[in-house]
C-alpha cells in the first residue's frame, strides 16, 4: 500500500470553477491496509465492478484517496439549498458514513462566509465569520472550532482536485438550520434570519388553524406547510405557501387576517420542531376540518392519511 501525501494544495483545489456533471455517489476513504477485495467485502459489492466503476483494473490503492462505492438512490444526485436556493457546486456532492460533503468553496459561499484561507504548513482549510473560525485539516476527521476539537464521520479529502467537507457540520457551525430529506436527496440549510422568518410564519399559521387542538394535531398541520413547501407544485419558501393564492385563498386565517394573531408559545415550539425534520404526517399536503369546511374538494380528491381530534390530513 503506497501512502497518499499532499504536499501542494493549489488555489484552484480550494476555488476552481470549471463545472461537471455527474451522478452523486456514496464513497469510502482509503485507509491504511485497504484493498479493493476488502472494501468489496466490506460493502458486499462485486470485486469486478467496484474496479470498474473506479475506471482500474490495479490492486494497488492510495491512503488517503476516495474511491466510489455505489451511486446513490438509483443514480441521483444530491442537491443542496440554502434559504431556498439552489446551490450549483462545480463537483457533486457525495455520501460518506451518511455524512454529505461538498467543495468548500460553493458551501462557504453560498453562507457567505467572509474569509476562506489555507494554511500550507499544516495542510489546513481555515474558514473564518463573524469571530468564528473553523479549522478543517485535509486527510483528517478531526476539526477545531475557535480551537475546540469535534471529531467528524469522515475525513475531509481532495476530490477531483477540489476540498470536500461535511456540510452539516459546516453550516450548523455558522448557526444555520439543516434538514436532510432522504426522498429528494437534498439538504435543506436555513441561515438564522431565513429560519427565523420560518418560525414567525409558521408559528402563526399553526396558531390560526390549529388553536385548541393537541400538540400532535399542531404539529401535523406544521408538516403539512412544510411538505407543501418541498413539493415543486407549491412555491418554495414558508411565507410564500401560506399566501399562496394561485387557486385562490389555501388558508382560512390569510382571508379573515387570523394570520396576524400572535402565536402561543406553544405554536412557536411546534413550529421549531417541525422545522427540525419531526414529522407525524408523512407526505401529506391537504387538512381540513370537516366539521366546519365550506369546501369538500379535498375529500372527494385525496387520499385520507390521518385524523388527529378535529382535523383531517390527506395526501
Amino acid at each position: 500500500m503506497k501512502k497518499f501525501l499532499s504536499t501542494i494544495l493549489c488555489i484552484g483545489i480550494l476555488f476552481g470553477s470549471a463545472p461537471t456533471y455527474a451522478d452523486s455517489y456514496v464513497m469510502h476513504t482509503i485507509q491504511s491496509e485497504d484493498t479493493y477485495w476488502t472494501i468489496s467485502q466490506k460493502y458486499n459489492k462485486d470485486l469486478q465492478t467496484l474496479q470498474s466503476m473506479n475506471n482500474s483494473s490495479e490492486q494497488e490503492l492510495y491512503e488517503g484517496n476516495i474511491i466510489k462505492i455505489q451511486p446513490v438512490k438509483a443514480g441521483k444526485t444530491i442537491s443542496i439549498q440554502v434559504d431556498g436556493k439552489e446551490v450549483l457546486p462545480d463537483q457533486n456532492p457525495y455520501l460518506e458514513n451518511a455524512r454529505t460533503f461538498v467543495p468548500i468553496r460553493s458551501i462557504a459561499e453560498a453562507l457567505n462566509i467572509k474569509e476562506i484561507n489555507w494554511d500550507d504548513s499544516t495542510q489546513t482549510a481555515i474558514l473564518e465569520n463573524n469571530g468564528q473560525s473553523i479549522r478543517l485539516p485535509l486527510g483528517s476527521k478531526t476539526a477545531t472550532i475557535n480551537e475546540k476539537k469535534v471529531e467528524l464521520d469522515a475525513p475531509i479529502t481532495v476530490y477531483n482536485g477540489r476540498t470536500f467537507i461535511p456540510v452539516r457540520f459546516v453550516a450548523e457551525a455558522f448557526n444555520c438550520n439543516v434538514n436532510w430529506d432522504d426522498e429528494q436527496l437534498l439538504v435543506d440549510i436555513k441561515t438564522k434570519n431565513n429560519y427565523t422568518e420560518d418560525i414567525y410564519w409558521l408559528s402563526k399559521i399553526v396558531e390560526a388553524e390549529a388553536q385548541g387542538e393537541p400538540y400532535e394535531g399542531k404539529l401535523a398541520v406544521a408538516n403539512v406547510i412544510i411538505n407543501r413547501k418541498n413539493n415543486a407544485t407549491f412555491p418554495n419558501t414558508i411565507k410564500d405557501v401560506i399566501f399562496d393564492r394561485a387557486y385562490g385563498f389555501q388558508f382560512t386565517p390569510v382571508l379573515n387576517g387570523a394570520i396576524y394573531n400572535t402565536a402561543s408559545e406553544e405554536s412557536i415550539q411546534v413550529a421549531k420542531q417541525a422545522l427540525d425534520g419531526y414529522n407525524n404526517v408523512g407526505d401529506c399536503l391537504y387538512f381540513l376540518n370537516p366539521r366546519i369546511s365550506q369546501s369538500f374538494w379535498i375529500v372527494n380528491n385525496r387520499t385520507i392519511y390521518k385524523s388527529i381530534n378535529q382535523h383531517d390530513f390527506y395526501l
